[in-house]
């Protein structure tokens, strides 16, 4: 048995089944030049690595096999170690008409995880508002469609670069519903990228250092402060 696999836990496992059979997912996340081979199964983080980059770096020890389905564990001797356990068997499923609603519940697992994480000193990226509410809708209601890619064209200008008129939320917990976007951490997006795909450009942080983004560096550092503001 291999003691480093977390215990069994059907959501999170779910939430690894829709990456798995995801077919949005193709760089490495570390070098950005090798096509992904392996996904991280810990259970708050969705990076994808090539082979090289895992046995060059410190990573989690389960990782799944992205071309197989197959479990590896790289700290168990003879390394990889192939898992066969309850995980391989649920991430291996076929399709079945239960699959949407176990999708909406493990994204709407996320969606707490989110709320609930307080690590602002991640990086936090932006999401088009019409894109969340739809992602919101099919977590939230029953029969609702499946979102379709990430477009953000309605946070840009015209030559792609991100519009500084926009407006973002300032609070993380409360509803804002004059904005254009939405703030989520790079732990969320990494999945929803993997998970949806994105259209056109992926706005982060990092876009809105410049003077004319100063209006948005406020909206995202009240945004990241908020979480202090409740007991």
């Amino acid at each position: 048995t291999c003691p480093h696999i977390e215990p069994y836990n059907e959501i999170i496992c779910d939430i690894k089944r829709i990456l798995y059979k995801s077919d949005t997912i193709d760089q490495c996340d570390q070098c950005h030049q090798q096509p992904a081979q392996y996904l991280d199964m810990h259970m708050d983080q969705h990076t994808t690595v090539c082979l090289d980059c895992l046995q060059q770096s410190s990573h989690y020890p389960i990782q799944l096999d992205l071309k197989t389905g197959d479990l590896y564990c790289f700290e168990c001797s003879p390394s990889p170690y192939k898992l066969e356990n309850e995980w391989t068997h649920r991430l291996r499923q076929e399709d079945s008409v239960d699959d949407l609603d176990r999708r909406r519940k493990a994204e709407q697992h996320l969606y707490i995880q989110e709320l609930r994480r307080e690590e602002m000193e991640l990086k936090h990226y932006l999401v088009e508002k019409q894109w969340g509410r739809t992602w919101m809708l099919f977590r939230t209601r029953e029969g609702s469609p499946l979102p379709t890619r990430i477009t953000n064209n309605k946070l840009a200008r015209s030559n792609g670069t991100l519009d500084p008129n926009i407006r973002l939320p300032m609070d993380k917990y409360r509803p804002s519903p004059e904005t254009h976007g939405d703030i989520v951490s790079e732990k969320l997006w990494t999945y929803l990228v993997k998970a949806y795909g994105v259209q056109g450009k992926a706005y982060s942080e990092d876009d809105i250092e410049a003077p004319e983004y100063a209006r948005l560096r406020v909206y995202v550092d009240d945004f990241k402060k908020s979480i202090h503001l409740y007991p």
